[in-house]
């Protein structure tokens, strides 16, 4: 006879379950193997497929093994938040890929920055001093969410677009903003750092929310031309 009282299915969805048991029944298939060896990959495929349990089994062994993991995944109205924050194309608003890229690329270096500033704590010489001074000065203490530092530096392109700015002038803070001028002098050492401890960033969840508006597609195309940025780095 089976005990019913004892049996247990788990979670009603297996990437929930990574701490009670979904490493045990978790079956490596091709898929997970490619994604774990670290090829640059885009995983694609219908709700409920999988695709959340392969994320959450690699976060968990990264960890294990003494990686660095950041998990990502947008709130259910992101889609919803970012077209009514921003101006439509068709309205006159400027053209939205690049600046949907260079935002994902300044986020995802800032989230990589802390992650690596809480494993080797302050970091006090040499060039690498430099990124915990440039967190302590712009980030400490914030308690938003990723996705606002990522809509206000969105915010801050659009401001330069539409402002009232000479040419000249537009030019030059636009080419300072979309080439990261503020933290572009971190990366050198921030690629030291990611020498020392393997960062691993996982984008999960793209879906939720999907209203397939300009800006739900920009910002995905966005995120995969920043990660093709980042890998090259």
């Amino acid at each position: 006879m089976v005990d019913l009282a004892r049996l247990s299915f788990g979670a009603a969805a297996a990437e929930r379950d990574v701490r009670r048991g979904l490493d045990a029944y978790f079956i490596e298939s091709s898929a997970y193997t490619q994604m774990s060896s670290g090829i640059k990959t885009i995983l694609v495929a219908n709700r409920g497929a999988g695709k959340s349990a392969i994320f959450k089994t690699i976060a968990h062994r990264q960890r294990d093994a003494g990686g660095l993991v950041i998990e990502l995944a947008p709130e259910d109205y992101s889609y919803e938040f970012l077209s009514s924050a921003m101006t439509r194309e068709l309205d006159g608003a400027w053209a939205k890929l690049g600046a949907y890229a260079t935002a994902w690329k300044y986020l995802l270096l800032v989230l990589i920055m802390k992650e690596v500033t809480r494993r080797h704590g302050r970091l006090r010489r040499g060039a690498e001093s430099q990124i915990y001074t440039y967190l302590r000065d712009n980030h400490a203490g914030m308690s938003e969410s990723p996705f606002d530092s990522f809509v206000s530096y969105l915010r801050r392109i659009e401001s330069v677009k539409v402002g009232r700015f000479e040419a000249g002038i537009r030019t030059r803070e636009l080419q300072h903003l979309y080439k990261l001028h503020e933290i572009d002098h971190l990366v050198a050492p921030l690629i030291r750092l990611c020498e020392r401890s393997r960062v691993t960033v996982l984008v999960d969840e793209l879906d939720r929310g999907w209203d397939s508006s300009e800006d739900a597609q920009a910002f995905v195309a966005g995120l995969f031309q920043a990660c093709m940025t980042i890998n090259d780095l």
